[in-house]
Order: structure tokens, then sequence, then C-alpha cells
């Protein structure tokens, strides 16, 4: 058994609260408020219009409790880099907005906090209940509830990003059913926007219905930009229960930079996807797929990509799907009419680093390397294998397909001009009734790591698991549970030893609203 002293866990709980209190120095400068303000308490529209257009740095505006209906607050007050402005209910969830009710944030430095929206409806042309359009404000501790057309066609957002450093945070949404997604992040100058600590629950799936994603990240990278800007983009610790939408990418990342990362999926249709872009980082995520059909756990595409400390299982598709890109500079058949599109349908995956994560009970493969090529063939130019990228120290459990799964390639006329640089493997585990459609590469071990079903509900590494201080040297420093790792890594997401967990799997008590009855 490995000496973990009882100050690691400390250690690491310090360096993970500095890095968070660094990120939101840096996301939401509003949350510092020096000095108070007055309260403003207001009890119509007229007067909640007349307290935002006078309201000072620092001050409170307080709506009354009850039902405010077709209310459209334009949050425009005069706020203060040093001094937000607040908007709040009285008592935080009993102000419902109904009707055509929406908020924009159109000023900087303003929050807003314990607003309920429940049972409206706006129009398409809306563009979305709650849109950012400035910089350094924030919604906390409210909520969207079945907020939707009668008309499943009729398209709006719940929550949009037209602005950057703002942040959505324990906040609650349940319901949506009509078409696009429920967050989204605008493509132009929306940059280190956030959400965290939210509770999305019972997102109801509607099959062929592509485009209605839990968060979809538009930004820089969206169109292959050869540059090395980015959305930067942060989804961390929030809880996903049953949020199917269009039942493939829970969170879409649709450009670069962008970290998703200590957050918990539970029974939740489709995974967590890199789509565009390049140099996203999916981290320390808790997927449990619990049989549901259509789960999967992380897939990406496009270059330059981190997937460290993920536990994913139960799902019942892959584990991890590294696609295969499309080759588009020119037709190889004379049947891809690339001049009719703007972009090609998937980048190749190059140079991405995968290590210490945990895939067990995996309906199809724990590792597919190679998704989907040749698919649709030759109309679809599917031919761009994954590449120098490098796999440390994962940990394959029992899934029903291959451990790891390699797609055969082509080598007949016109794919012989092909040639890829290999994939490096170091030191991973696998175990379970088939280990590799291919011959064996080296970096792969096969071996029982004697895995125990704990009462958390995670598989973990008993004493004698051939998994420990088998590992290769890696860059993640810490675990899935935020445990500092030793100089010899385990292998898995797991660094085995006694310490208190710094991070878990989220329950519905530690996020969303501290108003809302939760089970």
């Amino acid at each position: 058994m490995k000496n973990k002293y009882i100050l690691i866990p400390c250690i690491g709980l310090l360096f993970s609260c500095l890095a968070f209190c660094l990120n939101a120095k840096s996301i939401n400068q509003v949350q510092k408020v020096n000095s108070p303000g007055k309260e403003i308490l207001v009890t119509t529209q007229t007067e909640l219009y007349s307290a935002i257009a006078s309201a000072k740095p620092g001050d409170v505006i307080v709506m009354k409790d009850g039902v405010w209906t077709d209310v459209v607050i334009n949050f425009n007050s005069i706020a203060s880099s040093t001094e937000s402005i607040t908007l709040r209910a009285q008592i935080p969830g009993k102000v419902v907005l109904n009707g055509g009710s929406k908020l924009i944030f159109s000023k900087p430095n303003l929050v807003v906090q314990g607003l309920l929206f429940k049972k409206g409806v706006i129009t398409k042309k809306d563009a979305s209940v709650i849109s950012f359009e400035s910089e350094n404000c924030r919604l906390t501790n409210s909520g969207i509830i079945d907020y939707n057309p009668a008309d499943f066609n009729t398209e709006y957002y719940w929550v949009l990003f037209n602005g950057s450093h703002n942040r959505v945070d324990h906040c609650y949404f349940t319901g949506k059913s009509n078409k696009q997604p429920v967050m989204q992040n605008g493509e132009e100058n929306a940059r280190y926007n956030k959400v965290d600590r939210c509770y999305i629950k019972d997102i109801p799936y509607v099959a062929k219905a592509n485009g209605r994603e839990i968060l979809r990240i538009f930004g820089y990278g969206h169109a292959d930009q050869p540059g090395d800007d980015g959305a930067y983009f942060t989804v961390e610790y929030n809880l996903f229960d049953h949020a199917h939408g269009e039942g493939t990418e829970i969170v879409s990342l649709k450009s670069n930079h962008n970290i998703v990362r200590y957050n918990t999926v539970i029974a939740s249709r489709g995974g967590l996807v890199g789509r565009r872009g390049k140099f996203n980082t999916f981290e320390g995520n808790f997927v449990f797929g619990k049989g549901e059909p259509g789960t999967s756990g992380i897939r990406v595409a496009g270059p330059f990509h981190r997937v460290i400390n993920n536990y994913v299982a139960d799902v019942t598709e892959d584990g991890l799907r590294l696609i295969a890109g499309e080759y588009y500079e020119k037709s190889l058949t004379g049947n891809f009419a690339a001049k009719k599109k703007n972009l090609p349908k998937y980048l190749q995956v190059q140079d991405c680093y995968i290590a210490q994560n945990t895939f067990v009970n995996c309906g199809e493969n724990g590792i597919n390397i190679g998704f989907n090529y040749k698919n649709q063939w030759p109309s679809l130019q599917m031919v761009l294998f994954p590449e120098n990228n490098k796999f440390v120290n994962n940990l394959v459990y029992n899934c029903k397909g291959n451990a790891i799964n390699i797609e055969v390639l082509d080598t007949t006329t016109p794919l012989d001009v092909f040639h890829f640089k290999p994939n490096f493997f170091e030191s991973n585990l696998v175990f379970g009734s088939k280990i590799c459609n291919v011959s064996l590469p080296s970096g792969i071990i096969k071996s029982d790591p004697k895995l125990k079903l704990g009462s958390d509900g995670l598989y973990r590494l008993v004493s004698k698991s051939p998994a420990i201080n088998n590992g290769a040297d890696s860059d993640a420093k810490d675990d899935f549970e935020g445990s500092l790792r030793d100089a010899k890594r385990d292998i898995g997401a797991q660094e085995f030893g006694t310490v208190t967990p710094v991070r878990h799997p989220l329950t519905p008590n530690e996020v969303g609203p501290d108003w809302m009855l939760k089970k």
C-alpha cells in the first residue's frame, strides 16, 4: 500500500482552491463588491425599470415576491469594475417570471440572483430567455423550468453568451423541449465565459433533432481558423442528469481552448464531445451511463486535445472515440464534391494526450481509434486516421466490444497515398473478453486490475492490483478525486490510497440553487 500522508489532500485542496480563485478572478471580476449600497424594493414593472435606470454602484434592486408576467428586463444599470449592481429576488426562488419575460445583461458588472423563469414562452426573434450582451456579468442561484413554445420547431436558447467574462453558476435548468441548445456561446466576441455548479436535469430526447446540445460552445476555431485564438469557455462542477437533448452531444465544443472538467453525467444520452477546434481539455469528469440507450463517454476530433483522469462506466456505446478525419484537399475518386462544402466534416485527430482514464463496462469498445473510418465513402472522404496521439496509463475493464479497437486501414488505390504517424501507447492496462481487434500494440498490458465496486458506485483498485505502481510517468499530477499522484504512477483515473477525496461524483444537493427542493 502506498504511504499517503493526510497533508497530501490538504495541499491538493489548497492548490485547487488557489487555481479556482485565480480563474474566478480572471473570468468574473464583478464578484468583488467593495462597499455596500442601498437596497431598492420594487413591486411593479415601472418601479423595476426606474430602479435599473437610477441604481448606483453597490446598490441592490430587490424584486418583490410573486408572479411577474411579460417582464422584459433590460439590465443596463451603470456599475463599476469594483462595485457591481445586483438585481435579486426578495426571497430566492419566490420571484416567478412567466409569459414572455426575459432577461438581458446589456451593461458590464451586473449580478442577478434568485430569479425563476417558469412555464413562459418567447418567440424565435427574441433569441434567448437570458442573454449576456456585455461582460463581467453573473447569473446565480436562479432557474429556468419548462420555458417552451407550443411548436417544437420554434427555436431559441435558454441562455446565450454574446459577451465575455460572464458566469452562470448554481442554476437549475429542466424541461427544455424545443429546438436549439439549452446554453450557447456565440461565434464572435464571446470569450472566457463559464458555467459551473449548475443542475441540468430531464431534458427530453427527440430523435433526429440535431442541434439540441445542452451546451454548444461556438467561437474561434469553429471554422477551422489557423490562428491560436479560442472561446476559452469553462464547463466545470455541473451535474447532468438525464439531460438527453439531441442524444449525441451533451457538451459540444466547436472552438479552441475550452475546458470541460469535474462534471458528473448520469444516464444522459450522448457524450462530452470535442466536435471542432483544437487545444480542448476533458479532465476529471464522471460519466455514469447506467445502461441508458445512446450513452457514450468522450468523443474528440481535431488536434492537440487533452483527455485525462476521466471515469466512464456503464455507457452503452464507446468509452472514448477518436474519430476519423475527412480528407478535403481534392477528390480521391471523382465522387467527392469538396467545392460545394465550406469545411471538412471532421478534422483529423493528431497530437492528443490521453492519460490516466478509466473505462468500465462499456457496451461497445473501451477506446475506439478511427471511428467512422470510410463512413459514407466515397461521397465523404473520412480516411484521415488518428495519428501521433499518446495513450498513457489508461485502464479499460470488461467492455463488451474490444478494449482497444483500432480501425483497419484500406491501403488499396487511391488510399495507398496516405502514410500516418503511429500512435504511442505506454502502460495501458486492459482486461475483458476481447482485448484488441488487431495485433496488440506495445505499451498495452493484459491483466486483471482486480477492481472492486465501492459503496459510492465507483470501481476502485484493491491493494494487490497490478495497476498500482506500474504506470509510466505522466503529467497528470493528481487523480480523478484530486489526490496527488506519487512518482510511481498507478494506471487509471484513481491513484490508490486512503486519503479523503477532494472531488467526487456530484449529487443534487451540491449543485443548483440553494432554494430548490432536490431529490
